[in-house]
């Protein structure tokens, strides 16, 4: 598995040797092509691009495990995302490297004296469990800022208005393939028991499935780069909003972010992102009692496991298959796990023929990502700054060496974890405040050992790393200061 944990410092590059008996020692780098650009908000306002450092990859136990910090990418602030053009921003995404900032300040994206709108999340970590689904409602301000933009851009049907037109009206069918591959989409070969393009047939395909699988719809609605429809303003309140949330799970920067209307008809199907980011995110900006449907609909994790114990004597019903969450309120943002099939329930216009965009579906949405360490709070020292850095980053290399020593099965997934840190500089408290860590059932142990009693024990892998996580993190010290400071540490795990 990959252990992407960032450096506290953001200057670290981890160059360290392997241990004896690892294989197949490279350095990586992101593909070019990966990932959309990333969109960071400094405080300060000034426009800063900034990549973290390369990965050193080992090969342990036949399994990729990756240490070392974020992956290169290009970054830009609120002031700068307005110049992106099309090429930045298209749904492929890409990216570009850039010089590193090697200080450490108040105005660095590390660093926060406020504390963070979150997501309320607060389980102690050896405690977690994998959360699929987090929210808050504390947008209404900037979520409100942007739809009354919104309606005055569509409020006079009859007066004209160029930008209306910069709206990308995004219809995909199943079948639609990219233009230029020379094929017909009849004759696609794509498997859909699989992810892969390998065969037409699965041996108990019905005929004419292949044919009406290709026929569905997989998107439908109206869409436009958030950048190209508010002011430079507006969209850097936006942006600061966003990234500040984001910042309270460990994750810095979001993709450029997109605005997509829903009227009748509009949908999307069941699908699972590309890799853009470890958390997707919806922030509503709909209106109630105006459309029905639009629901954001996730397979539930019962079902993505539904397999280990099954209980063929109970039937399941949608609500026991799906989970349906709101289009509103106005300012509810949900972030959530990408890998999860999901899509948008299909919408029923209420006024009108239900084409009215003044009573559409109305959301923002991207992915978090650039998971990075983020400390909040009064650590108005600065000269001791350096030193807690090196602490905490000497820390978190040796938590690194223990779950790379192959005691622990594989997982995959993102845990963010928050240390709270009290006037004495001591952790008092741990949280799990993101977490879709998941195990590898074909990396599965099975029984472990033995209790005192003789008894099997069974292999835990997500409960035995974010126990090690806790016990190695919450005795540290952070010297005496003031109240309210914490520190938000990622762990991603591919």
């Amino acid at each position: 598995m990959m252990i992407l944990v960032p450096s506290s410092s953001s200057s670290r590059r981890s160059t360290a040797p392997p241990a004896a008996g690892r294989r197949n020692v490279m350095m990586r780098k992101s593909s070019a092509r990966e990932q959309e650009p990333f969109i960071k908000n400094n405080k300060n306002r000034n426009i800063s691009k900034k990549h973290s450092t390369a990965l050193t990859m080992i090969n342990n136990r036949c399994i990729m495990n990756t240490v070392s910090c974020s992956s290169s990418t290009q970054l830009f602030n609120a002031n700068k995302a307005s110049s992106l053009d099309d090429d930045d921003c298209d749904d492929d995404g890409g990216s570009s490297n850039t010089s590193m900032d090697d200080n450490f300040t108040k105005d660095s994206n590390y660093y926060d004296d406020t504390l963070p709108t979150d997501f309320g999340l607060k389980t102690s970590l050896p405690d977690s469990q994998y959360t699929q689904v987090l929210f808050t409602n504390n947008l209404q301000s900037v979520a409100g800022k942007m739809r009354q933009f919104y309606d005055d851009h569509f409020g006079d049907p009859r007066q004209p208005n160029a930008n209306r037109f910069v709206w990308d009206p995004w219809y995909v069918n199943v079948g639609d393939i990219l233009k230029g591959t020379n094929m017909d989409p009849s004759e696609s070969t794509m498997d859909f028991s699989t992810s892969s393009t390998l065969t037409k047939h699965n041996d108990d395909e019905v005929p004419g499935e292949h044919e009406a699988t290709l026929a569905q719809t997989q998107y439908s609605l109206k869409r436009i780069q958030c950048n190209n429809f508010f002011t430079e303003q507006d969209f850097s309140i936006l942006v600061e909003e966003l990234t500040l949330l984001g910042r309270s799970i460990g994750l810095t920067a979001i993709t450029p972010p997109w605005m997509s209307m829903y009227t009748h008809g509009d949908m999307q199907n069941f699908h699972t992102d590309a890799p853009q980011g470890p958390m997707a995110f919806v922030l509503s900006l709909s209106k109630e009692n105006q459309f029905q449907g639009g629901e954001t609909m996730l397979l539930r994790p019962n079902i993505m496991e539904m397999w280990k114990g099954f209980n063929g004597s109970v039937g399941l019903e949608a609500g026991q298959i799906l989970r349906f969450i709101p289009p509103t309120p106005l300012g509810r943002l949900i972030a959530f796990d990408p890998r999860v099939p999901h899509g948008v329930n299909r919408v029923s216009g209420m006024q009108g023929n239900g084409n009215d965009p003044r009573y559409a579906r109305v959301v923002i949405h991207g992915w978090y990502n650039q998971p990075e360490v983020c400390w909040f709070g009064p650590w108005d020292d600065n000269r001791k700054m350096q030193d807690l850095q090196g602490m905490l980053d000497e820390t978190l290399q040796g938590i690194v060496d223990i779950l790379d020593s192959g005691e622990i099965g594989r997982v995959v997934g993102y845990l963010a974890c928050k240390l709270e840190i009290d006037e004495d500089g001591e952790v008092v408290n741990v949280l799990g405040v993101c977490d879709t860590l998941q195990a590898d059932w074909e990396d599965y142990r099975g029984i472990i050992g033995y209790d005192e009693a003789d008894r099997p024990v069974m292999e835990d892998a997500t409960s035995d790393i974010k126990l090690t996580i806790y016990e190695n993190l919450k005795n540290l010290h952070f010297g005496t200061g003031k109240k309210e400071r914490s520190i938000v540490v990622p762990f991603l795990f591919e």
